[in-house]
């Protein structure tokens, strides 16, 4: 069953044509009820996947947040490290972002972040009530929105971030992110890969020189030979040497 949910939910998400309602609808039926719990903002119900460590020790708790062209059951990147970090000490909580935009401006990427931004205050807050220290995972244009919030400090800040292929369509707005990156201080593993598009690849010299010019400590980039969708296993073993190397 499973395996069809993710085969379903990896179609519509490559065609683009699903809602997050009807997404959301798909999940509820497919998953387990003890992994789905319903937060709340003051406009609207959103969907969480939670999973607890299978550990005797418990390391803290992991955010991970998909693109939004994607969703929390996503059956590439972030369903695997949902399931797989649960087996190294973390419990887990993947969350569904609004849906994306159709284009990218100053504007509407502001009334988005204002939604966005309150569905994830209440993630934080739902892990703030779990031991151990808080990580973030953020995937695509939901990691450069995410630098921004911590940079303005408009969440509260995680022990580390992990951001795979994190950029802005607007090439302006995403010079904002390569900033932002250098300007907090968390702890980040910036990943990318060879076959990212153009944007990308283009701000990952950018975002070298920025760190480096502002010092920051614990700044790490990596560019993986597949992509973080197409290679999970090989992502995962990333985020865990880095979480190891960095203490956690």
């Amino acid at each position: 069953m499973k395996q069809l949910l993710f085969a379903t939910l990896l179609l519509v998400s490559i065609q683009g044509h699903a809602t997050e309602i009807e997404v959301m609808g798909d999940i509820q039926r497919q998953l387990p009820a003890e992994e789905i719990s319903m937060l709340k903002t003051a406009e609207q119900e959103f969907l969480t996947l939670e999973l607890k460590t299978m550990t005797p020790f418990t390391k803290g708790t992991v955010i991970l947040i998909p693109d939004w062209s994607q969703h929390a059951a996503s059956p590439r990147a972030i369903n695997y490290l949902r399931t797989t970090l649960i087996d190294y000490g973390w419990n887990t909580i993947a969350m569904m972002v609004p849906d994306a935009l159709a284009s990218v401006d100053t504007e509407t990427l502001l009334a988005y972040q204002t939604e966005f931004q309150g569905r994830l205050a209440e993630v934080l807050k739902r892990a703030a009530s779990k031991h151990g220290n808080l990580i973030i995972i953020a995937q695509g244009s939901s990691g450069a929105l995410i630098n921004t919030m911590i940079q303005r400090e408009q969440i509260s800040a995680p022990q580390g971030l992990i951001l795979l292929s994190a950029y802005l369509a607007d090439a302006k707005l995403n010079q904002a992110v390569s900033l932002a990156i250098s300007q907090h201080k968390i702890p980040t593993l910036d990943i990318l890969h060879n076959q990212d598009n153009s944007v990308v690849a283009a701000s990952s010299k950018i975002r070298l020189q920025l760190t480096r010019k502002s010092m920051k400590e614990l700044y790490r980039q990596r560019i993986l030979a597949g992509t973080v969708d197409d290679e999970p296993e090989w992502l995962f073993k990333e985020v865990y040497g880095w979480l190891t190397y960095i203490g956690y």
